[in-house]
């Protein structure tokens, strides 16, 4: 674990011309032609977080990268490659040699050095190799906005027209506040006066009256014309 966690550290390498390469070559599981690459992480079944340096992957089969019962995604990093006896630095380092022999005639000697220490000096060397463009940073300049005479608030027609309508809105408001006051204070001066409550008893009584009249005369010009409806019909042509 602790050596995963330290390979961990190294540098998110991207390198497409290293993982397509890989993708061309045998699976380390089945040795057939792989279908993918997978990145190894920290070597455990928990493998979410950034995605590791393109140096540090195999090739894979779909079937044992996402499809099958034993898939690395399905059964986890650590169990797969508990399972499958995978050496992940030895297969690093196996793929990394045969990259630098095919691909620039490199043929590296480990020399007794450390697993950690081959890595180095293969991806270092491999590093080297790729001429990478440095991408100038462009500095857009500021646009420069039109200069437009300021103008008060005040000064424009728009102001002067809503201030003027607002002007008699408000002066019609406290109009028919005023009258809706003096209408209410009329009501509350005759109210429990005798005279003027018979007088409003009386004019209510008059208004019921005079509705049932109305009724009672629509009622009446109805069924007339009801009958006449009636007598048209039967009257021969």
């Amino acid at each position: 674990m602790e050596e995963a966690l330290h390979l961990s550290k190294y540098t998110a390498h991207r390198n497409q011309k290293y993982l397509a390469w890989l993708r061309e070559q045998s699976c380390v599981v089945s040795g057939k032609k792989a279908q993918c690459a997978h990145h190894i992480r920290l070597g455990t079944n928990g493998g979410t977080g950034l995605k590791p340096s393109d140096y540090f992957c195999i090739p894979l089969l779909n079937e044992y990268h996402t499809t099958g019962s034993s898939a690395l995604h399905i059964i986890g990093e650590e169990t797969f490659l508990a399972q499958f006896k995978i050496d992940s630095k030895k297969i690093f380092i196996y793929f990394l040699r045969k990259y630098l022999s095919e691909n620039y005639d490199i043929l590296y000697g480990i020399n007794n050095k450390s697993d950690e220490e081959v890595l180095f000096d293969l991806i270092t060397i491999i590093e080297s190799k790729i001429d990478r463009p440095i991408k100038k940073v462009k500095r857009q300049k500021p646009k420069e906005k039109p200069a437009t005479p300021k103008v008060s608030i005040t000064e424009s027609n728009y102001y002067q027209v809503a201030k003027k309508l607002k002007n008699e809105r408000d002066k019609e408001l406290r109009k028919k506040i005023k009258e809706s006051s003096t209408t209410s204070s009329i009501k509350k001066q005759f109210k429990g006066n005798e005279f003027y409550e018979k007088a409003k008893e009386a004019k209510r009584l008059k208004d019921r009256e005079l509705r049932k009249r109305n009724k009672e005369l629509a009622a009446k010009i109805k069924k007339e014309e009801k009958l006449k409806r009636r007598e048209e019909d039967l009257t021969p042509e």
